[in-house]
């Protein structure tokens, strides 16, 4: 039987935020995109506070042009080798 995959909060917060810096994109570009009307989800997912909900992490993965599984850091792969982030061709925000 297959073993139930642990995430570290932290650490995909911290991948989250990395994406879209990479991106070039701000933090009020993605509360707009997620039509909500401040800043406050988006920064605790970003620091490990709590992760998005699914459709959240499903849109949030389509505008940073990842899979969701790229979003999300396993306990176990922190010891592995670090992920490395590719800058999309076209980097705008389209909502």
């Amino acid at each position: 039987m297959a073993v139930r995959p642990h995430f570290d909060i932290t650490a995909s917060g911290q991948r989250m935020r990395d994406i879209r810096k990479a991106r070039n994109i701000s933090v009020k570009q993605v509360m707009e995109y997620m039509g909500f009307e401040s800043t406050q989800a988006v920064y605790k997912w970003e620091t490990g506070k709590c992760y998005p909900q699914a459709d959240n992490l499903l849109a949030l993965a389509k505008l940073y042009h990842v899979s969701p599984m790229e979003l999300l850091v396993e306990e176990d792969s922190l010891s592995s080798s670090f992920f490395v982030y590719r800058k999309p061709r076209d980097s705008r925000v389209v909502p």
